[in-house]
């Protein structure tokens, strides 16, 4: 789990506020709960954004990894953390072809193929990229009957010069099978560069948060 990202708002504008609404029993706690949640919000959005704008992964994948705390009387705290193990590799612009399954986990970097490795749907529903545990180490390079493995379903048979189910081959071939995973979410949201752009971003909705949620709080009482 990357370090949880803590939303707190600072001495001096709590001063601030609890002085402007000092004559309105519990309008400042309010305002403060209000103004963190809403930051909170804004900053689950705003990390997703800063994530996505390094790698591939759709945004569900990256937003599903948020576990939130929000701030609430007698906690002016508000608390998102990204948690999880690695994203899985389908998640990464996963495309089938005819050496593997080629994928791009940056932005900034070219699409590389994972030799041996096919895309496919478990009985359970669940998609994702595997490859069996017989191509591990094995060369980009491939013969014959490896490349054939890359297929879903049916591959190659010279002996009887047809196709036949993967599951007549011999079970050296086909099992076990493993997943592929890229990067955690949470390491990334962990850079420095992502990082740093998420505070920045937070300071300012913070500030207009409280701003925005104290004039409300005073409209009340006019």
């Amino acid at each position: 789990m990357a370090e949880p990202f803590k939303i707190k708002i600072n001495e001096n504008d709590l001063r601030k506020v609890h002085l402007m609404l000092s004559d309105f029993k519990g309008a400042s706690e309010r305002v403060f709960v209000r103004s963190l949640n809403k930051t909170l919000t804004g900053v689950k959005t705003d990390s997703s954004t800063a994530i996505r704008a390094v790698i591939t992964a759709k945004k569900a994948a990256v937003d599903e990894t948020f576990k939130i705390s929000k701030a609430a009387t007698g906690k002016m705290t508000a608390i998102i953390a990204s948690t999880g193990k690695p994203l899985a590799l389908i998640d990464y612009s996963a495309r089938q072809t005819n050496k593997g399954v080629s994928v791009q986990v940056r932005k900034d970097r070219s699409r590389k193929v994972v030799p041996g490795a096919f895309m496919a749907t478990m009985k359970s529903g669940h998609k994702g990229v595997f490859w069996r545990k017989y191509h591990e180490g094995a060369k980009v390079k491939m013969n014959k009957t490896e490349a054939a493995i890359n297929r879903s379903g049916y591959v190659w048979s010279e002996k009887l010069k047809r196709y036949i189910a993967i599951a007549q081959l011999p079970k050296a071939y086909r099992l076990p099978m493993e997943e592929r995973f890229g990067p955690r979410i949470p390491d990334i949201m962990g850079n420095d560069p992502v990082m740093q752009k998420i505070l920045v971003q937070a300071g300012q909705r913070l500030k207009d948060n409280l701003d925005h949620e104290t004039d409300y709080e005073l409209s009340k009482h006019r």
